[in-house]
């Protein structure tokens, strides 16, 4: 009786309470969503993946030895992707990771990639204790769904406890050092994609792909959602 009322309700709370769009802050059609359809189209594309020469390799030792980059949208300060970064890290709004993954899986399908694993950078235990989650972990596993490829969120662990790099003095490359090590051993021979929610200096995607090409047995392309110059 109260599953079948549950929709009820739940019709009725969003005529109340409207979920809103985390652009335009307007009510949203479907509920599910996160952005209207004006705002989705107005994030800002990179098209990195198209491009002979990837900026993303330039901050990167391991690029080299990367076989692709991707980042999907520029981030801009005080724009719709600082928002939903934003809501999705630290206002418990997955389904902004939800949104994530389906359009990284998308440009993954496009992009004619095969991989064969999704690998996410993880958190600290004690950050991902207190955050509830790691938002990488939603993306993730959201993309890797539909490609329907497996996601390795205990591939890799994170050993030291940094403190935000937007806030870190000094060398990111030194806070880094140590701070990941390989957690569970990948099928040997495959290529997988390593996943992080922003892409800013490429210390840490830098940290954790040096790692697991020390293995020696895999290939490796990065993916991040935005890109922040």
């Amino acid at each position: 009786m109260l599953s079948a009322l549950k929709p009820i309700f739940n019709d009725l709370f969003s005529l109340f309470f409207p979920k809103l769009c985390l652009g335009c802050k307007e009510a949203l059609l479907l509920p599910k969503h996160c952005l209207c359809y004006r705002c989705e189209i107005m994030l800002p594309p990179t098209y990195f993946h198209l491009l002979s020469e990837n900026p993303m390799g330039d901050r990167m030792s391991t690029s080299p030895q990367l076989k692709q980059l991707f980042s999907l949208y520029f981030f801009e300060p005080t724009g719709i992707m600082e928002s939903m970064l934003y809501a999705l890290k630290y206002q418990g709004n997955k389904s902004v990771g939800v949104f994530f993954g389906r359009k990284l899986a998308a440009a993954m399908a496009a992009s004619s990639a095969h991989f064969d694993g999704i690998i996410g950078v993880p958190l600290h235990p004690k950050r991902k204790r207190k955050r509830g989650y790691n938002q990488v972990d939603i993306i993730g596993e959201t993309a890797a769904k539909a490609l329907a490829i497996p996601y390795y969120n205990r591939a890799l662990s994170r050993t030291k406890n940094t403190p935000p790099l937007s806030k870190t003095k000094g060398e990111r490359a030194e806070v880094l050092a140590n701070a990941f090590r390989v957690k569970e051993t990948l099928p040997a021979g495959g290529h997988y994609l390593l996943l992080d929610d922003i892409y800013t200096t490429g210390a840490t995607l830098n940290a954790c792909a040096k790692i697991l090409l020390e293995e020696g047995r895999i290939s490796l392309s990065i993916a991040t959602v935005a890109y922040r110059n």
